[in-house]
C-alpha cells in the first residue's frame, strides 16, 4: 500500500510540475541511481543524502536477504529433522527447533521488506525532488507526510 501511494504521489508530481522546472538529464541520471542527478545539477547536499541513503538500503536488503536464505535452510533442515524422526522425543524436539527457525525465517523476510520499502521509498522520494527542482526557484508544488498519510498540493497565481 506505501510503494503504491509513493508511485502515486511521484506521477503527481511529474505531471504537475511544469516542464520548465524538469532538467530532464538529471532526471534520467535520478532514475538510474538516487542522488546521482542532484549531485550532477550542484546539489551535493541533498545528492550525497540519497546516494548514502540508498546504498545503506541496498546493503541492507543483500544481508537481510542472505541471512533469510540461510533462516530458511535451517527451517528445511529442522523438517526434514522433523519428519523423519522415529522418537517421540526426537519428534518434540526437531518440531520445537522447526517452528523456532520458521519465526527466525519470518522475522528476517519482515526485516527485507523493510529495506525493500525504504529503497523504493528513497528512490521515489529522489525522483520528485529532482522533479520539483532545485532551492533557487520556489517549487509550487509540495509533499508533505504527517501520520501515514501523503498530502500532495499545488499553488496556482491568479
Amino acid at each position: 500500500m506505501k510503494f503504491r501511494i509513493m508511485i502515486a504521489a511521484a506521477l503527481i508530481a511529474i505531471l504537475l510540475v511544469p516542464s520548465v522546472v524538469f532538467s530532464g538529464e538529471g532526471i534520467v541520471y535520478s532514475v538510474i541511481y538516487p542522488g546521482w542527478g542532484q549531485i550532477r545539477s550542484e546539489q551535493y547536499g541533498r545528492g550525497i543524502l540519497f546516494a548514502g541513503a540508498e546504498l545503506v538500503s541496498l546493503i541492507g536488503l543483500m544481508v537481510s536477504d542472505i541471512q533469510y536464505s540461510r533462516a530458511a535452510e535451517d527451517y528445511n533442515d529442522a523438517r526434514t529433522s522433523y519428519l523423519g524422526a522415529d522418537y517421540i522425543g526426537d519428534a518434540v524436539h526437531y518440531y520445537d527447533l522447526m517452528n523456532e527457525k520458521w519465526d527466525d525465517a519470518e522475522r528476517l523476510n519482515n526485516y527485507r521488506n523493510v529495506f525493500l520499502g525504504a529503497a523504493i521509498g528513497i528512490w521515489a522520494i529522489n525522483i520528485i525532488d529532482m522533479a520539483i527542482g532545485d532551492d533557487k526557484e520556489a517549487p509550487d508544488l509540495s509533499l508533505s507526510v504527517s501520520g501515514g498519510t501523503v498530502f500532495v498540493s499545488k499553488g496556482f497565481a491568479f
